[in-house]
């Protein structure tokens, strides 16, 4: 009977030391994913008029190393990093198309949608390009930038209207991706009320 009792304890410590353990393994490192969003602000929140203009939104492009959910940084002049624990939960473009809709519809003087070109008929066509979405460490606090081009088209026309670049800083409450993130999303809604701004100044 010992003798069988040993063997089945030495069966049992195989066992475990094989891997066949009944505990849970050890879950792999989580990733940090976040949004970005837009509020208007106190200048917009205006109900749409009755008969108000179209202009259609087309999903952004994106310069090198901006396409891509990866949060990105910098230390150093042209070196270009991504946070490797927090992500955007979609590509910055692809969350931006529908904030720049709803800044646009904010007004209360456009009726907007997102679309691809040609896709709906429309008055105005809004096209933008995502230059640069970054955390800047070569300050002290880091700065979060953001630089966006626009420019508006007369459809009915065929013929740009006018031109628009933004290219603004705000400084992280904390040197880390969720304080870039806040930051982020704060200079954000600056940028989409001076872009909605600019098309209620220049709409035909």
């Amino acid at each position: 009977m010992t003798a069988i009792k040993s063997l089945l304890s030495l069966a049992v410590v195989v066992w475990l030391v094989s891997g066949c353990s009944v505990l849970p393994k050890p879950a792999p490192g989580s990733i940090n994913q976040y949004l970005l969003e837009y509020t208007p602000g106190p200048q917009t929140g205006q109900k749409t008029l009755r008969g108000a203009p179209v202009i259609v939104i087309t999903v952004p492009r994106a310069h090198g190393g901006y396409d891509t959910s990866r949060i990105a940084y910098m230390q150093e002049d042209y070196g270009l990093r991504y946070y490797t624990r927090s992500r955007w939960a979609d590509t910055p473009v692809r969350m931006l198309a529908p904030l720049l809709a709803d800044a646009m519809q904010a007004t209360g003087q456009f009726q907007a949608l997102y679309s691809t070109p040609g896709s709906v008929a429309a008055d105005m066509r809004l096209d933008t390009e995502l230059i640069r979405l970054h955390q800047d460490f070569r300050s002290t606090p880091s700065e979060v930038r953001i630089t966006l081009r626009a420019q508006l088209v007369d459809l009915a026309k065929g013929r740009v209207i006018a031109t628009w670049m933004a290219d603004r800083s705000a400084v992280a409450g904390t040197d880390d991706a969720y304080g870039g993130v806040v930051a982020a999303n704060r200079l954000l809604g600056q940028v989409l009320d001076e872009l909605a701004q600019f098309c209620l100044s220049n709409q035909p």
